[in-house]
């Protein structure tokens, strides 16, 4: 072997072994990228639990202020001062109420979870309120929901 081929085996073995080192620093960029999209995929999934539980007491919040008056106006006998707060915190309950099915009709939570907690309280609601849920309402969204969960 002449002292050119010599020379050029060693840089050739050399770029090999430079290029394998490449190849594994490579290997494990991938390896932490993909588990870095992991991570980011289980911060989303909890970011979005997190956001039902807000819009849960968010709705919560809304029902017991509701409540509340509804509870003054059966009690008080002079109602004109409450009547009209009735229907701010009737609407402002029912407004929550059907950013909730709106969130579950996109698909923001999972229908089968959500139906599962849910199903009852909306009939209920549904149910207790059938002058808010006829022809044009404004809560179309609780609505489907409604007849696309009775089985």
């Amino acid at each position: 072997m002449t002292p050119f081929e010599t020379a050029n085996l060693a840089l050739a073995e050399k770029q090999y072994c430079l290029d394998l080192i490449y190849t594994v620093i490579s290997g494990a960029a991938l390896i932490a990228a993909i588990w870095g999209g992991y991570v980011i995929y289980g911060q989303l999934k909890s970011a979005r639990w997190m956001s039902l539980i807000t819009l849960e007491q968010d709705m919560a919040n809304r029902r017991d202020k509701f409540l509340n008056i509804k509870d003054r106006l059966a009690n008080e006998t002079d109602t004109t001062a409450i009547a009209a707060d009735y229907g701010v915190q009737k609407e402002n309950y029912l407004n929550s109420l059907e950013r909730l099915a709106s969130s579950v009709l996109n698909g923001n939570f999972p229908e089968k979870e959500m139906k599962q907690d849910y199903r009852e309280y909306i009939t209920g609601v549904v149910r207790d309120f059938p002058d808010e849920f006829k022809a044009g309402t404004f809560y179309r969204k609780i609505l489907k929901l409604y007849e696309k969960w009775q089985d």
